[in-house]
């Protein structure tokens, strides 16, 4: 081990002090004090008790768990949606919290350190990721690092550990790994907590099962803990959080911050808590907004933020851009990963400026420019009432009248047909699956989130008219 326990815990504190402003935490609650209750427990039985834990849950959709070394421990809401019972929340923790006990982020940092490849450093320019950048260079490349099978394993194992510790059913873990396989199956690729380093969880959750089955206790009942949990999920929100943004077609809508923008077919685009950032598979674009005062110039802040970021800028000039006072340039940096060319935008809402950034290779740039300038143009204030008024699905709950099948029971409920099979996961069930009478199932509340419309068409020519002008 290159890595010291101080170090190991540093490196942690750095990246968690980063993951409210990046991801964003739930905000305390019974459930979020239950998370953070369970996991202390855990450390009480585990081989490293003193580490400065912290447990907490991300605000993110995202079906994932993941831990930081030094003993920061994080559930999403998302992982969270999709699990049934306490005894499966005590299992996931307890994996997160042997991956911490069993040192592998540090094994896999002194790993880099011994062939010199330490977090980006062999980075190299490849537009659909570069929005990333800054994630993966600084300390939250913590949470790019992929554990080995032999290190999914290990961290299973003691999981089982800690669970039958604390007087839960393994057994429980194990079935979370069945909804996780289906999950996967369903959307078409690996879901994020666990990828392809990760042993296949039909085969964790039968090796899970016969561990569990060889070392728990034949005269204790262990735990599992269904009802008293789904209360706790009740209202949370399940899904995307439309409030946050969302995708109408090929534009980004903000309901909270009133503003939308248009992204040409082809960009992928994903939203984080402090950043919005789209890629295509020869440019990228990155938009952050920061309290600036509500009489600050847009090509002063520019001038900052270009030596701040040590860009290269043209002479820029200064427009409106809907209904907005602005500021652009293009602009250049050349670093060890190659060059990249790029034009910015600077705008001004109130006390708000937002700064847009589009970029691509040095030989895409001049065919890339009009469709940049087409993203930073599309940029207007949101005003429909219908965007304005979204919000987000939510847990509720569901007591089943009479046997029948989870199909039935879930339409009954409020489901939408195409949302059937997504809440019959979320219960660990297949639709063709019979449900007892008094059977407590999850469901949610109808979204309202608009019919996609598609306002991309024209936009281009139209904002090359207004940056010529």
């Amino acid at each position: 081990m290159l890595v010291s326990e101080a170090q190991e815990i540093q490196m942690g504190r750095e990246a968690a002090r980063q993951i409210p402003e990046e991801l964003g935490l739930l905000p305390e609650s019974e459930l979020v004090s239950l998370v953070r209750t369970q996991g202390l427990r855990i450390t009480e039985a585990s081989e490293r008790p003193r580490l400065p834990w912290e447990f907490h849950v991300v605000d993110s959709p995202v079906v994932n768990a993941f831990a930081l070394p030094g003993g920061f421990a994080y559930l999403t809401r998302g992982i969270l949606a999709h699990m049934n019972s306490e005894a499966e929340m005590v299992g996931v923790l307890g994996h997160e919290i042997g991956h911490i006990t069993a040192r592998h982020s540090a094994q896999q940092l002194t790993r880099a350190q011994l062939t010199s490849m330490g977090l980006g450093l062999g980075m190299v320019f490849v537009p659909e990721v570069r929005p990333f950048g800054d994630l993966l260079q600084g300390s939250l490349g913590l949470l790019f690092l992929k554990f080995g099978r032999d290190d999914e394993s290990e961290a299973d194992r003691l999981g089982v550990r800690y669970s039958l510790a604390l007087g839960y059913d393994p057994r429980e873990m194990g079935a979370f790994f069945g909804a996780l396989d289906r999950l996967g199956e369903r959307s078409g690729e690996v879901i994020p907590a666990w990828l392809s380093t990760h042993p296949d969880p039909l085969d964790r959750e039968q090796k899970i099962r016969a561990l569990a089955d060889a070392t728990a206790p034949s005269d204790v009942k262990l735990e599992v803990g269904e009802e008293p949990f789904k209360r706790m999920l009740e209202g949370m929100v399940f899904g995307e959080n439309p409030r946050d943004g969302f995708l109408d077609g090929r534009v980004f809508k903000h309901p909270d911050l009133k503003f939308q923008i248009a992204f040409p077919e082809g960009f992928r685009v994903t939203n984080t808590r402090q950043r919005l950032l789209a890629g295509a598979s020869d440019a990228a674009f990155e938009m952050i907004a920061s309290r600036a005062g509500a009489n600050a110039d847009p090509a002063a802040h520019a001038s900052r933020v270009f030596q701040r970021a040590g860009l290269e800028a043209g002479s820029g000039r200064s427009l409106r851009i809907g209904g907005f006072p602005a500021f652009s340039a293009a602009f250049r940096k050349v670093g060890p990963a190659g060059a990249i060319y790029g034009e910015a935008a600077f705008l001004r809402d109130g006390d708000l400026m937002y700064e847009l950034f589009a970029y691509t290779s040095p030989d895409r740039f001049d065919r890339m420019r009009n469709a940049f300038r087409g993203i930073f143009g599309s940029f207007s204030r949101l005003t429909d009432p219908r965007d304005l008024a979204v919000q987000p699905q939510r847990i509720v709950l569901y007591r089943v009248p009479r046997a029948m099948t989870a199909r039935e029971a879930l339409a009954d409920s409020g489901v939408a047909d195409s949302e059937l099979e997504e809440i019959a996961i979320a219960n660990h069930l297949r639709l063709e699956d019979r449900v007892e009478s008094g059977t407590l199932l999850k469901s949610v509340t109808r979204s309202t989130v608009p019919a996609a419309r598609d306002p991309w068409e024209g936009n281009i020519r139209g904002v090359a008219r207004a940056y010529s002008r």
